[in-house]
């Protein structure tokens, strides 16, 4: 997450090859200079560079049948929760979702599954993998498919997170859809493990999130 304020980011590169580059991201609230940093360190990344049309190597095909993605036009319809317009890079998304029975959205699969459809509200086109980077942060979260209070009762803060690029999206998509699950809520700490899909249903991209969640006090 970018803190509030003036922030500067360094990169140095870590190893180049003929294949790949890896880059050493740091950002700082406030300012850094080349002899010791003066703002104080507010997250590290570590990026991967490589030309995904010109990758070769092995590929195998998973021979499982794969869940349909769920209708946007038939099946979903668009969020109206207050939750989704709760923060300044939330608002500016449409977020269509499955309504199951308990009134949960995203929950059509079960168990932590979560699926939401999701665009710009100002027409932007989703054409690029920076764009997949944003929208991979924004995951229906899996614990609250059993709570119905979860987004006002808890802050969530986000511990590390990665990314993985698996095909650019057409210069001219417009809603990609998110898939998002976990596999141990325990002791205020999750994982969510997502997919992003295209309209087509190919795999754009795979994310693996760690999440810390407190309870949020009551103001007096």
């Amino acid at each position: 997450m970018v803190p509030p304020g003036n922030v500067t980011i360094s990169c140095h590169s870590l190893r180049v090859s003929s294949r790949q580059c890896v880059v050493r991201v740091e950002l700082f609230r406030g300012r850094a200079n080349s002899s010791q940093a003066s703002g104080s360190l507010s997250t590290i990344g570590i990026a991967t560079y490589g030309n995904i049309a010109q990758e070769k190597g092995l590929t195998q095909d998973p021979n499982i049948e794969a869940t349909p993605l769920p209708n946007r036009e038939k099946e979903c319809v668009r969020i109206d929760d207050p939750v989704v317009d709760s923060t300044p890079v939330t608002r500016k998304l449409h977020w269509v979702a499955p309504k199951s029975p308990n009134g949960l959205w995203g929950h059509r699969l079960g168990g932590h599954n979560r699926e939401v459809w999701l665009s710009f509200r100002d027409g932007s086109k989703i054409s690029d993998a920076l764009y997949l980077a944003l929208l991979a942060d924004m995951p229906l979260q899996p614990p609250a498919t059993h709570d119905h209070g979860f987004y006002t009762r808890y802050a969530l803060s986000t511990l590390c997170l990665s990314v993985e690029f698996k095909k650019r999206p057409n210069p001219n998509t417009q809603y990609i859809m998110t898939r998002s699950n976990s596999a141990k809520v325990s002791n205020g700490r999750y994982d969510v493990n997502l997919q992003i899909f295209d309209e087509a249903g190919d795999l754009l991209a795979l994310s693996n999130h760690v999440v810390y969640v407190s309870e949020l006090r009551q103001r007096l």
